[in-house]
């Protein structure tokens, strides 16, 4: 694919790739170097500017992006981005109701991720009062409470300390051996 910025900065020249179901994958580069405009172009946030970026055989060209998240969940590298409800349990239930979960569901799944996170003290509390750390664990959380086949973590570690690192570090190979595919 190519990317094309409005400014006309070229981001992305001929890039090719394919991941395949349940794999483990790691983007590298200097900063600047198009890694996040690449995964963005894998949910649909961004559209290719020439090529095609296909997921599950479906162009992200022919899908809204709510549509695509269903499958593809995102979780940002700055959360300020991602993050907007009141409280960390309906900014983690804001995505499950939009897709028509059960309220008895989202209530369960709320549990689970903010007991996956260690986020249960904050449960009430606003994502914007918490550290850059916990934020970044509040929008995971709201991303992994759907369920998506596919995980891309843009910069997953930022803001964590020593054991958070670890902790997520333990979490993303045990998504992996369920089967995600986790970039």
């Amino acid at each position: 694919i190519h990317f094309t910025y409005s400014t006309g900065v070229e981001a992305l020249r001929g890039v090719s790739l394919r991941i395949e179901d349940g794999e483990f994958v790691a983007i590298m580069g200097q900063n600047g170097a198009g890694k996040t405009t690449l995964v963005k172009n894998f949910n649909g946030l961004l559209r290719p500017t020439k090529g095609e970026v296909l997921v599950d055989g479906v162009r992200t060209k022919d899908v809204s992006v709510a549509k695509l998240a269903r499958t593809v969940g995102f979780v940002f590298q700055n959360p300020d981005h991602q993050l907007f409800s009141e409280t960390v349990e309906e900014e983690i239930a804001f995505a499950l109701r939009n897709f028509g979960f059960e309220e008895d569901t989202i209530k369960k799944r709320v549990t689970w991720a903010v007991n996956l996170l260690d986020l249960v003290e904050y449960r009430k509390t606003s994502p914007f009062m918490l550290s850059g750390g916990e934020r970044k664990r509040v929008a995971l959380a709201s991303v992994l409470a759907w369920d998506p086949k596919v995980v891309i973590l843009d910069e997953p570690t930022i803001g964590q300390d020593h054991r958070q690192k670890e902790n997520l570090r333990q979490f993303i190979v045990q998504l992996n051996e369920q089967g995600k595919t986790v970039v």
